[in-house]
């Protein structure tokens, strides 16, 4: 990561923050004689004091209450990283479509002043259905540079009230929080002659 701060912890925690992306790595290894604060290159910015306290803000984003929880097999998700690097997407959503789970990829910056598509870019916009359970109703959209840094393993997902995603792997050594974007994709809109209105739908590719 090019802007990273490290936060080691007594505790052998340590939380890799990327400033560019909402991202943050959390490894589990061995224990430090103290807390440290590093900068993108090293250097110790802080130590046990200001340390403590930002792990004391970064641990209150893990406990919450979840609005869900899904497994993506790592097949879905080299599925939907080539559908990312395809489009050039800028974010990804997972949402519950009945009691499925449903991913869109889309690219949102082009258009986010009209939150609308113009019919002939349609095709920037990728839904994905998968067989995946997702019984509970929830939304959470993640910038698709962030997806991207995740491990092409199965991931466990859960996505917590407060609008942070806990995202763990089979090994166990390494965690991930990504922040919810709050956003969905764009519309296609167009303008009908025969029923004289404009008509607004959602793309989806078969």
């Amino acid at each position: 990561m090019t802007d990273t701060l490290s936060l080691t912890l007594k505790t052998g925690v340590a939380y890799f923050i990327d400033r560019q992306r909402d991202l943050i790595v959390i490894e589990h290894g061995s224990r430090n004689p103290k807390s440290i604060l590093r900068d993108a290159e090293g250097a110790i910015v802080s130590t046990d004091k200001h340390s403590n306290y930002l792990a004391s803000l970064l641990s209150n984003l893990l406990h919450t209450n979840a609005h869900a929880s899904v497994s993506l097999p790592s097949g879905v998700v080299q599925r939907l990283k080539d559908s990312i690097k395809k489009i050039d997407a800028t974010h990804i959503r997972f949402f519950n479509e009945g009691e499925k789970l449903r991913v869109v990829v889309f690219d949102y910056v082009k258009f986010h002043a009209s939150y609308r598509l113009p019919r002939k870019k349609s095709n920037l916009v990728r839904y994905h259905d998968t067989l995946i359970i997702a019984h509970e109703n929830f939304s959470a959209t993640f910038l698709a540079q962030s997806f991207l840094r995740l491990p092409t393993q199965n991931l466990q997902f859960r996505f917590g009230e407060n609008g942070v995603t806990q995202i763990a792997t089979d090994k166990g050594q390494t965690d991930y929080l990504i922040r919810d974007q709050r956003l969905k994709e764009p519309m296609t809109v167009f303008f009908s002659k025969q029923v004289n209105q404009s008509i607004a739908l959602v793309f989806h590719p078969k």
